[in-house]
């Protein structure tokens, strides 16, 4: 059991796991722990077997991981959606504050950090700003560091093959490229 906590902080550490994965896995593993070393000091069998769990380790690291939903792609200076990628159902009202701070921070060259704001029902939005575009992403159940890297790069990807048209304000979502796609199909399974 120590291995598996061994392991579990080391996964956290590298970005692969989400802080509600975390505090859920490391609470299991440490009941676990306690339990085997009772049932080790008082040699019951059936405390072994408690100690164990009835949820896969798994089953329970698949239930708290962060899963795209869908994202929306905004034209900075306009503040227009580009594109909707999946299913994106979150209210204009949660969403425009952060835009505007974001468009705010671009228009003062202030560095611009990923932010994710949870929303009531296990979904988290997360927000990546960059210079011409601002990506919101939805998630079912907050995204892992190594999910949000991965559409930061996402992000710099589309605002690199756009480049041309993004520099002119021409925010024309027939002609681009979406390097979300991928992303969005894989986290979906949905087929191109």
């Amino acid at each position: 059991m120590i291995d598996k906590i061994q392991a579990l902080l080391n996964e956290f550490a590298e970005g692969k796991l989400n802080q509600e994965q975390f505090n859920v896995l490391y609470e299991r593993y440490s009941g676990q722990l306690a339990m085997a070393q009772q049932a080790l000091e008082s040699g019951n069998s059936e405390a072994m077997k408690q100690a164990t769990g009835d949820k896969s380790t798994i089953a329970l690291k698949q239930e708290y991981m962060g899963k795209a939903v869908g994202l929306v792609i905004y034209q900075n200076k306009t503040g227009a959606a580009i594109e909707t990628l999946g299913d994106f159902e979150v209210s204009a009202f949660l969403i425009s504050p952060i835009l505007n701070e974001f468009t705010r921070m671009m228009e003062s060259r202030e560095a611009i950090a990923p932010r994710v704001e949870k929303l009531k029902d296990k979904r988290s939005v997360l927000f990546t700003g960059k210079g011409y575009t601002t990506v919101v992403t939805l998630f079912h159940n907050p995204p892992s560091p190594l999910q949000i890297q991965e559409i930061e790069r996402l992000h710099q990807d589309f605002e690199t093959a756009n480049a041309a048209l993004l520099e002119k304000g021409l925010a024309d979502s027939k002609k681009m490229a979406y390097p979300f796609m991928v992303f969005v199909q894989k986290k979906l399974n949905k087929k191109p």
